[in-house]
């Protein structure tokens, strides 16, 4: 069964990297993500999953995405947002200090995360070690209009 959980993770990581490593290349954000991780675990203590509101109003859809991402990233569901459609989960491989005792394995929502978005001021933990910093207008304008023309293509 761990087998089965690991080549499903792989699938998943080979699939990050592919959408994700060209997006960082090719189509910079307004804000440059800056610092390291302190390794603290406080990003590990609550973590934020969107869903959408017609998924949340399914209760077969949402039973099925908290029984999945459960196993499949050993997270545990702390509660359901429904004012803003977040499912808000915890890991069982944080350990004492903070670290991850699962880093090789862990998932894309840890690996990406601090998540720059491309439009909106990122926000960041209190005392966590990233920052941000606003690019040259040029540079985020030129990111902003490939990432529009292919999300439109």
């Amino acid at each position: 069964m761990l087998f089965f959980k690991r080549s499903i993770i792989s699938v998943i990581l080979l699939d990050n990297f592919l959408t994700h490593f060209p997006k960082k290349l090719l189509f910079k954000t307004r804000w440059r993500l800056e610092g390291k991780c302190k390794q603290c675990g406080a990003c590990c203590q609550e973590i934020y999953l969107k869903i959408t509101p017609r998924q949340l109003s399914s209760k077969l859809f949402t039973a099925l995405a908290v029984k999945w991402i459960g196993w499949v990233f050993d997270f545990i569901l702390l509660r359901v947002d429904y004012d803003n459609y977040y499912l808000v989960w915890t890991c069982k491989h944080k350990q004492a200090g903070g670290r991850c005792g699962n880093y090789f394995w862990r998932p894309s929502v840890c690996r990406n995360f601090p998540l720059v978005e491309y439009f909106d001021e990122p926000g960041f933990i209190p005392g966590c070690g990233y920052g941000a910093s606003k690019r040259n207008v040029l540079t985020s304008l030129v990111g902003m209009l490939l990432f529009l023309s292919i999300t439109w293509l």
